[in-house]
């Protein structure tokens, strides 16, 4: 995943790079959600809906209207990818879109085969197992960002120069498995307490980076061939490293920590449901929401990942001048650190043993039935602990959401707005979950504009599931 990271930012312009967490952008508020807002606030499993939950599989990543164009030709798993293969990881990365204008930040997650159970009305527990990869990065000019994209051998790169100076960037990605419990500790009409707890494990985690320092850069055609262009980088000094090298994936290696970081993090949330104005009282079954007002916290992602790797490396060096082609771009995008070990001269190489934080935030929201079946939800996440001078720390960008929403036991229908800090125009999203079957995009607009570095998430999920049924009394 390190290499991702590198990759992409070092693609676009040769380094820089960053990450986030995710959630499915309107699943997580839902009632219904289960497993899907257990990873978002795990009190949902104290009273939970669900006697029984299965996740059989879902996945997500950030995209732009690219991957449609080359379907089949992508990946919307590329930051998943990088710490395992090399085969086109440059071509995949492109029809990947950032999240955020500035910084760079491409995220991608599998939820693998996972569970939830009902252990009686007021308690629940949850075995999830999640892979998730982050690239960011850091004070990257847009006309490399757009070289990147329009390639170096096209003759669509447009002529630009301008001073850079420092930036970064960082891949990382890792698996984690997770056992939550949730447990209703109120039980009334007209009020609701749960709360709930989750730990987990961290493994197989792979990290990479970049800092370096640019004093000036130029784009311009090659002297030969003026289809053709060159970019050129003055005075440059740079660090950069790996936990582990590229490594086909086995299983039982992720396990090692002489191989990958691992570690461990633990998520809180309560959630307190105010008023049965919507209780239906002619019909007995009815299973739906009742309260008029719900207000939830939850702290997700507290911890970290522990860096201390026998095959790891890190180096640095300077150049007074860097030429970069088509060929040697891709090399770096491909190959990550490694390929930029084989093109760059270094003076030090030293070995990496660090600890980076897991995207720990904290989530308020509050979640109004304005009709039966029909809710405004307000959230906002904000970043936890976060410290600016530790690139290799995962993050979450700091998002205001407003989401209408209509659910009930068998569908959902979402159409979240989310305003993140960094962006200069609100993301429009939608979710439809009907049945067994969730796709959702966090910013359609992202698919559809064709300029700008803005991208949307994308997910596809199945599941299976058992409702909780009140029983009826037998009269005597």
């Amino acid at each position: 995943m390190k290499r991702s990271i590198f990759t992409t930012a070092l693609l676009l312009s040769l380094f820089s790079i960053k990450s986030h967490s995710q959630q499915i952008n309107g699943l997580q508020y839902s009632n219904y959600g289960g497993l899907y807002r257990a990873t978002y606030n795990p009190s949902v499993l104290g009273g939970s809906k669900h006697k029984w939950q299965v996740n059989i599989g879902s996945l997500g990543g950030s995209i732009n209207y690219r991957y449609f164009v080359f379907l089949g030709k992508n990946s919307l798993l590329y930051p998943l990818l990088a710490p395992h293969s090399t085969k086109e990881l440059y071509g995949r990365s492109r029809t990947m879109g950032s999240l955020t204008e500035k910084p760079l930040y491409l995220v991608s997650e599998i939820r693998w085969p996972s569970v939830m159970y009902s252990i009686d009305k007021r308690q629940g527990i949850a075995l999830q197992f999640r892979t998730r990869g982050f690239v960011t990065g850091n004070n990257i000019p847009d006309p490399i960002k757009n070289l990147y994209f329009r390639r170096l051998d096209t003759g669509e790169a447009l002529p630009a120069s301008g001073d850079w100076g420092s930036f970064n960037m960082t891949q990382q990605s890792f698996s984690d498995i997770s056992f939550s419990y949730g447990l209703q500790v109120v039980d009334l009409d007209a009020h609701k307490l749960r709360l709930g707890v989750t730990g987990k494990k961290i493994f197989g985690a792979r990290a990479a980076f970049l800092n370096a320092n640019i004093s000036q850069y130029e784009l311009r055609p090659e002297n030969t061939d003026p289809d053709m262009s060159e970019l050129v980088l003055s005075n440059m000094t740079y660090e950069s490293g790996y936990s582990h090298i590229n490594q086909k994936m086995s299983i039982g290696n992720l396990f090692d920590a002489d191989k990958y970081g691992n570690g461990w993090g633990y998520d809180l949330g309560f959630t307190y449901e105010l008023g049965a104005f919507w209780k239906n009282k002619e019909e007995k079954f009815d299973e739906n929401p009742q309260y008029i007002l719900r207000l939830a916290a939850s702290l997700t992602d507290v911890g970290s990942i522990r860096y201390k790797t026998k095959g790891s490396k890190v180096v640095s060096g300077s150049m007074p001048e860097y030429v970069m082609n088509q060929a040697s771009m891709e090399t770096i995008s491909d190959r990550g650190p490694e390929g930029l070990m084989e093109l760059l001269p270094y003076t030090q190489d030293t070995t990496l043993s660090t600890t980076a934080r897991l995207p720990s935030a904290l989530h308020l929201e509050a979640d109004v039935q304005l009709v039966k079946g029909f809710f405004i939800n307000l959230s906002q996440t904000k970043r936890h602990r976060y410290r600016d001078n530790q690139i290799l720390d995962i993050y979450q960008p700091n998002v205001f959401t407003i989401t209408p929403r209509f659910e009930d036991e068998d569908s959902d229908f979402a159409f979240p707005i989310s305003f993140v800090e960094g962006n200069k125009r609100p993301s429009v999203g939608a979710l439809a979950h009907f049945g067994p079957v969730f796709l959702g995009f966090s910013n359609i607009n992202g698919l559809i504009k064709k300029t700008g570095a803005r991208g949307s998430m994308v997910y596809l999920g199945f599941s299976a599931w058992k409702l909780n049924r009140k029983k009826e009394k037998k009269q005597r």
